[in-house]
């Protein structure tokens, strides 16, 4: 009987003295980044610069996934939907994370669903015409539209994006008739100004740039007050508000988003791998060769942001739909 017991001994503490399985450090596989937007568009571009040197970071690769459709709120919701654990997380913009939530039936809450790991800039849309198209300047658009109600057509990259807001605007405060096609992303919405499906359309600097250096495009303004003073190729572009329209302005923050429930170790972890980032001389080389340039905001900082600006949109809704 002592002989067992004493084996029972021995075994208990064979197992107590057993190392514990080692638990693996986050991440340890790779992590599906959601944009919630089609191709060609600027973050689909900016992604391409951002995951190669990210993955080197964070020591796993990082995976695009482009999930168009419902004007971004298909790959909001499964970003939203999302097992929170850092392998899923979302690579969208302010008027997708504040904005339209508020204008279409969703089945996330933004706010308490979201956390931000880092916003790495922002830039205001630009208002662009086929090169083919009569008219050279933003007056001499406007002047031909009022000519021709219903015969332009103006694309942009989904209703109540980045560049429906001040595309609505426009028509609210000059009067003009056209017709406002959306479509999924900006990339899309370029593609169809190339292909003559749309004469005009609001999108961003980093796309049109090797259109506007063929011949393609025009760039006829800047959405709101502050020129790209610091774009060799679009610095002498007129603002909204020098063109005597201040109302006419948005400007898209690109934000990286995990789901709230994520633990905060790892959240941090993402974090602070996106700072690193900012700093990388191989990301501040891309950035500057699309012609764009770094504004980062840690997640912490940003996540502060965001509850004003929800309801800042509130009433920007209301004044664009006149509702």
């Amino acid at each position: 009987m002592k002989s067992i017991r004493y084996l029972w001994i021995l075994a208990l503490a064979a197992v107590i003295a057993a190392p514990l399985p080692a638990v693996a450090e986050y991440p340890d596989r790779p992590i599906t980044l959601i944009i919630p937007l089609g191709p060609g568009g600027s973050h689909d571009l900016h992604a391409r610069g951002i995951t190669g040197i990210i993955s080197d970071i964070l020591g796993q690769p990082m995976v695009v996934r482009l999930v168009p459709g419902a004007g971004g709120m298909k790959g909001t919701s499964e970003a939203a939907k999302a097992k929170p654990d850092g392998y899923t997380i979302l690579f969208t913009h302010n008027a997708f994370d504040q904005l339209k939530p508020q204008t279409v039936d969703v089945s996330f809450n933004t706010l308490q669903d979201f956390k931000t790991i880092a916003r790495i800039n922002f830039a205001a849309p630009i208002l662009v015409a086929r090169a083919d198209q009569p008219y050279k300047t933003y007056e001499e658009f406007i002047a031909y539209a009022k000519a021709n109600p219903g015969k332009v057509n103006m694309g942009h990259s989904g209703v109540w994006g980045p560049a429906h807001i001040p595309a609505s605007q426009l028509i609210k405060e000059t009067g003009i008739k056209v017709n406002l096609i959306p479509h999924k992303g900006g990339g899309p919405a370029l593609q169809a100004l190339l292909a003559g499906e749309d004469q005009i359309t609001w999108i961003f600097a980093t796309q049109t740039r090797p259109h506007y250096l063929d011949g393609k495009v025009r760039v006829l303004a800047v959405a709101g007050d502050t020129p790209l003073e610091n774009d060799k190729d679009f610095k002498d572009v007129p603002t909204m508000a020098a063109l005597g329209y201040p109302g006419v302005a948005f400007t898209m923050d690109r934000i990286f988003l995990a789901p709230s429930g994520m633990n905060d170790a790892d959240l941090k972890m993402l974090r602070d791998s996106f700072e690193q980032l900012m700093d990388h001389k191989s990301f501040k080389r891309f950035i500057g060769s699309i012609g764009e340039e770094v504004m980062f905001m840690r997640g912490e900082e940003y996540d502060k942001l965001r509850p004003g600006r929800y309801e800042a949109y509130t009433d920007l809704i209301k004044s664009v739909s006149g509702k």
